[in-house]
């Protein structure tokens, strides 16, 4: 599939080989199709014109999820979730990656709560380490600093 931008009132150009597919989000009227290949002669052929729809049968259909938290959880709460083939995963903390595959609800159920007391642990050494008094970062007197210093003049 090529695609490329189009001028005037055509959004877009895109040329297809056979056997491709319009995607859906190019089925639309600004769009300009067309198919080069064997069953074309190896000519451009327009298959959807500027201002009309393509037919069904040239649209590719979305693919279906692989995950299926929504349809299952019923948005739960519980990161802890099965896709269709059967396998078991687990959402991170911030919910936008996945953890898995595991075979079994209990293997992976095993490794959230490994991965639960990871984060924990990690967020607590953190908080010790903002909180921690250091030496280090006590100022026992002020310090004079000389006028050349601060605006960078030199001494003769």
């Amino acid at each position: 599939m090529v695609i490329g931008p189009g001028k005037g009132a055509i959004a877009a150009f895109v040329i297809l080989t056979d056997g491709e597919l319009i995607p859906q989000n190019f089925n639309n009227e600004k769009v300009v199709v067309m198919r080069r290949g064997e069953s074309t002669g190896r000519e451009l052929k327009v298959v959807k014109p500027l201002g009309q729809l393509a037919p069904p049968e040239l649209v590719k259909q979305p693919d279906e999820p692989v995950c299926n938290y929504s349809e299952v959880n019923n948005g739960d709460g519980n990161p802890l979730h099965q896709h269709k083939d059967e396998t078991w995963w687990f959402y991170n903390e911030t919910w936008a990656f996945e953890n898995g595959p595991f075979p079994t609800y209990e293997e992976a159920n095993d490794a959230l709560e490994v991965y639960c007391t990871t984060v924990l642990i990690a967020r607590e050494d953190q908080e010790n380490v903002l909180t921690t008094k250091s030496e280090d970062a006590k100022v026992t007197e002020d310090e004079s600093i000389d006028a050349s210093k601060r605006t960078g003049e030199r001494k003769p």
